[in-house]
């Protein structure tokens, strides 16, 4: 299995001009600390899943700040589309 920039770099040229999605909290969150990832869809329902992968938690870490594109309701849950607002990089 492929590291992560290695599967991000496969991933963009099997694209070419189309968007690449990326599926997991874990992954996410990787291409999230690598700076790889624009948007972020949530999709939240009423049920809990137990001890999944948290995307947002992470002790110690950068704040993310985000800015909502776009929400939109089915019967049973709330899609949520946010972009990431790049932060500058700090020398």
């Amino acid at each position: 299995m492929p590291d992560v920039p290695t599967a991000l770099r496969e991933a963009r040229a099997a694209a070419g001009d189309r968007y690449v999605n990326v599926l997991g909290a874990d992954i996410a969150r990787q291409c999230l600390d690598a700076g790889e990832l624009d948007e972020v869809l949530a999709m939240i329902a009423p049920v809990l899943l137990g001890d999944g992968t948290r995307l947002f938690d992470h002790p110690g870490g950068a704040e993310v700040r985000m800015e909502q594109l776009y929400v939109s309701r089915t019967p049973k849950a709330i899609n949520a589309w946010m972009r990431i607002i790049k932060q500058p990089q700090s020398r």
